[in-house]
């Protein structure tokens, strides 16, 4: 039987935190996935002194700070507006976020759409636009997306994506639809998105309980199937990257607030640190040479074949009122003995939060009574046989996880 958990509503923004077990969490969406080293020194200096004194980087490009008491919000939002990084009103900030690929030059194709689909929705769909058509808002979980050329991002959940394609034109998908509407002008894609959303926020009005993502009621969506047509690009992994520029990663997703501030301290205020969603740090083009900055190899991953991108964790104890365990704790120390070929997510309850879409297997800490289990299964895959581990047990022998992986194939084999 499933142990049950309490799943949050509503996604953290600036203008709404959420409480935790640790503080509040103050969530920034970064515009056009862009942040300038000056933005990034206010991020550091405000996680130092009001935070946990790190930044996490979350699986859809935002960045977010914990820990921080109630009576700092108020002038932590302030330094956030005056730095640029958070809207100056409400009702701005509540609008649906839309979420950009990192990989583009400014002023390109992708730049502009995002530009131009981040104007549209901060006009069109902010709370008080949509109750001016007398809509409700649309939930927080709802996301829109712009995509490289290339369809990077295709793994990235989203509810309405555009891209622009190779041969001049746009395109929009819905959901997880293999499906794509092509369209010849950038306009034309920007208004779509605008319309799908809109009819969504109608739509899921009909519903009890509402939706809160598209894809529940896509099917309701009036189209013409005509302009329909397979999608003609393969899913790209994270090592599929641009030539010019540098990856950096963070373990677990946490950079160091320190650190950062060490590594910035001579560049450029507008350089720009691109957020990704692969929980990393994009550097583009002629600012790759900074990439040499990133040597301290406790804070920072610059090689493909570290241990530490094979293992991802939710936040877990103490800092997770529902975690049973340390998780990033675990996940770090099983992380040297996990094959090259699998990606282990551990979890510190059954909610299984920032699940990596990479992950081959699953590690859930669940509570029997009064002694905590590990269960051990393949992600997204509830009907697969887990196998059950004691923590203490996996702590003291850390390699066994490699077997253990094994086993989980073979009783699984289908």
């Amino acid at each position: 039987m499933s142990e049950p958990f309490i799943v949050q509503g509503w996604c953290p923004t600036a203008w709404q935190p959420m409480q935790s077990q640790d503080g509040w969490i103050v969530r920034v969406r970064p515009h056009c996935a862009s942040i300038q080293v000056v933005q990034w020194r206010v991020l550091a200096e405000l996680s130092l002194a009001h935070g946990d004194a790190q930044i996490e980087l979350t699986r859809l490009g935002n960045v977010q700070l914990r820990g921080v008491a109630e009576s700092q919000l108020f002038s932590l939002r302030s330094t956030l507006i005056a730095a640029g990084l958070v809207p100056a009103d409400a009702d701005e900030d509540l609008a649906p976020p839309v979420h950009c690929t990192p990989f583009y030059r400014q002023g390109d194709a992708t730049h502009v759409l995002a530009q131009s689909l981040s104007a549209a929705v901060c006009t069109h769909l902010r709370p008080s636009a949509l109750q001016r058509l007398g809509l409700e808002a649309l939930p927080s979980k709802f996301g829109l997306l712009v995509d490289d050329t290339q369809q990077r991002l295709k793994n990235t959940h989203a509810d309405v994506r555009l891209w622009a394609t190779p041969d001049g034109r746009y395109a929009m998908s819905a959901g997880t639809a293999l499906t794509w509407i092509p369209m010849a002008r950038m306009e034309d894609a920007v208004s779509a998105a605008i319309d799908l959303a809109r009819w969504f926020a109608r739509e899921r009005m009909a519903h009890q309980p509402m939706p809160t993502r598209l894809q529940r009621v896509i099917a309701q969506f009036p189209r013409d199937a005509t302009t329909h047509g397979a999608a003609d690009t393969e899913s790209l992994s994270p090592s599929a990257l641009p030539d010019a520029g540098r990856l950096i990663g963070v373990p677990l997703g946490r950079i160091d607030a320190q650190a950062l501030l060490d590594v910035i301290a001579h560049m450029p205020d507008t350089a720009e640190l691109r957020v990704t969603p692969w929980r990393s740090l994009w550097i583009d083009g002629d600012s790759a040479h900074w990439g040499k900055a990133f040597q301290d190899t406790t804070h920072w991953i610059t090689q493909t074949d570290d241990a530490r991108l094979r293992v991802s964790a939710c936040t877990g104890a103490p800092r997770c009122a529902q975690g049973h365990m340390a998780a990033q704790a675990l996940a770090l120390h099983i992380a040297p003995h996990v094959p090259q070929n699998a990606h282990v997510h551990v979890s510190g309850c059954a909610k299984h939060c920032a699940l990596s879409a990479e992950a081959t297997a699953l590690i859930s800490a669940v509570r029997n009574e009064e002694a905590v289990q590990l269960d051990l299964r393949k992600p997204k895959d509830n009907d697969t046989q887990a196998i059950h581990i004691t923590p203490d047990s996996l702590q003291a022998a850390p390699q066994q996880i490699q077997k253990l992986i094994h086993d989980l194939h073979l009783r699984n084999q289908r």
